[in-house]
């Protein structure tokens, strides 16, 4: 009997993920016609076409939409094969693919990769940033191994490793670095907040953790994406935001910007690390997600 390659099912994969054969063709590092042809040959080989080819989209055939959980389900227990063997090596060496969120990365990872790179020189650490719902999508594909993000977030059939707690605070327009004075939540009310656009957990938490409505009339979806240019809407006078205590850092925090500390019960997030729950490599991710916690205690 003629056999599917796992080189075809991870093409096939990549195809029924982006649905294009441009894309997946880049996504896997090959031509287009290279990986058509592999496609081809592994409907030959099942008799069947797994995908209906029109003029202006892709869309999976009925048989197509049947065997996609299995062939991921073929390539995931491949992976799982190659990493149980990985688990007799020292750990955190060889290739580990890093997710980590846009709220996350450029505070800590100055930190964390050098210490990475000192600590573990044998670790091939490939990071990836976006933001949480695309990092799951490629958790969920075996795109990326693990990813250090924002909690609480839904996360089926994934395992969590919480880190640490982190709370927030006010940043307002102001001459102070540091106000001394503390801010309690219901006086937010009377705050104009701006927010980071949708898609970006740390707006969902931001509203959560301060009981904030996001359809008020002081509540502002910027089409901002990262927390710097958030800082400076607020140094120009447009409002005033939240910011993870990560974020609190001179370099990042210019003049006339003042921070203010929440008068208990503080607003919080969790930091934590997630990976698929039958991944065989789960004391390897401990492991790293407590080397972590050092990193970020030292900062």
């Amino acid at each position: 009997m003629r056999l599917p390659t796992l080189r075809q099912l991870q093409y096939f994969l990549a195809v029924a993920d982006s649905l294009s054969f441009s894309r997946a063709a880049e996504n896997c590092h090959i031509t287009q016609p290279s990986l058509s042809l592999a496609l081809n040959e592994l409907e030959e080989t099942l008799g069947a076409k797994l995908f209906h080819r029109g003029t202006r989209k892709i869309e999976l055939s009925e048989i197509g939409k049947d065997l996609l959980p299995r062939a991921r389900s073929i390539i995931e227990q491949s992976e799982n094969f190659v990493h149980q063997a990985a688990r007799h090596r020292a750990p955190l060496t060889g290739p580990l693919s890093l997710g980590i969120i846009p709220t996350i990365a450029p505070y800590l990872l100055p930190h964390l990769l050098p210490a990475l790179q000192m600590s573990y020189p044998l670790l091939d650490l490939r990071l990836k940033e976006d933001v949480t719902a695309r990092q799951m999508d490629a958790l969920k594909a075996g795109q990326i191994d693990v990813v250090l993000m924002a909690l609480p977030y839904d996360t089926p059939h994934m395992e969590q490793m919480r880190l640490w707690k982190e709370p927030f605070f006010l940043a307002r327009a102001g001459d102070q670095l540091s106000c001394q004075e503390q801010i309690a939540l219901d006086d937010l009310q009377n705050e104009t907040i701006l927010l980071l656009d949708d898609g970006h957990c740390l707006r969902d938490h931001i509203l959560s953790a301060c009981r904030l409505a996001a359809t008020r009339g002081h509540r502002k979806t910027l089409g901002a994406t990262s927390l710097q240019t958030l800082i400076q809407m607020v140094q120009n006078g447009y409002g005033s935001t939240l910011l993870p205590s990560m974020a609190i850092d001179p370099q990042h925090i210019p003049k006339g910007v003042t921070i203010q500390r929440f008068a208990n019960p503080q607003p919080t997030r969790q930091i934590g690390l997630v990976w698929r729950k039958d991944d065989p490599r789960r004391a390897e991710f401990e492991l790293l997600g407590k080397f972590i916690i050092q990193i970020a205690a030292k900062k």
